[in-house]
C-alpha cells in the first residue's frame, strides 16, 4: 500500500473519531511530533507503537505493518512554498550558522543528531498573543579525530 493512501486512511479515521493529534499522542504514549511523522510516512514505528495507533483509530493490522516499514526520508531540496515550512527554512537560514557556532563552542567539533532526536511543540499564551515553542533535543555526535 502506498504511504499517501495510509496517510489518507489515518486522517479519515482521526476525523471520524474527532481526535486531535495531541489526544492520539496522549492515548498511545507516543510523542506528538513523532506520531505525526510516522503517520505521514517520514518515520518508522515500532510494532507496539503501530499497533496502539491502529487500535485507537480502528485501523487494521495491514496499516500497522505499513507503519513499521522503513521509509524514504528524503525531501524536496527546493525552497518550500508553504508559509509554515518557509519560516523554518528562513529561521535556519538566518540563525543556523549562529546555532552551529554555539554548538561547536559548547560541545566541540560535531553535530546534533536528527536520528536520535525528540522534537516537542507547545502553544504558549502571552499578553501579546500566542507563541509557538519548539524544542529540538538531539544527541551530540562528535567527529572522529583519526
Amino acid at each position: 500500500m502506498q504511504r499517501h493512501l495510509i496517510w489518507e486512511k489515518i486522517e479519515e479515521a482521526k476525523e471520524s473519531k474527532k481526535l486531535s493529534w495531541e489526544e492520539i499522542a496522549r492515548q498511545t504514549g507516543i510523542s506528538a511530533v513523532f506520531l505525526v511523522a510516522v503517520c505521514m510516512g517520514k518515520a518508522t514505528a515500532e510494532k507496539e507503537q503501530a499497533d496502539r495507533i491502529c487500535a485507537l483509530l480502528g485501523l487494521g493490522p495491514e496499516i500497522s505493518v505499513q507503519l513499521q516499514k522503513c521509509v524514504d526520508r528524503s525531501w524536496d531540496k527546493q525552497v518550500p512554498n508553504d508559509p509554515v515550512l518557509y519560516r523554518f527554512y528562513e529561521a535556519f537560514g538566518v540563525y543556523g550558522e549562529a546555532v552551529r557556532e554555539l554548538i561547536w563552542e559548547k560541545f566541540g567539533d560535531g553535530i546534533m543528531s536528527a536520528v536520535d532526536m525528540v522534537i516537542s511543540l507547545e502553544r504558549v499564551d502571552t499578553a501579546s498573543g500566542p507563541r509557538v515553542r519548539i524544542v529540538m533535543d538531539g544527541k551530540f555526535l562528535p567527529y572522529r579525530k583519526g
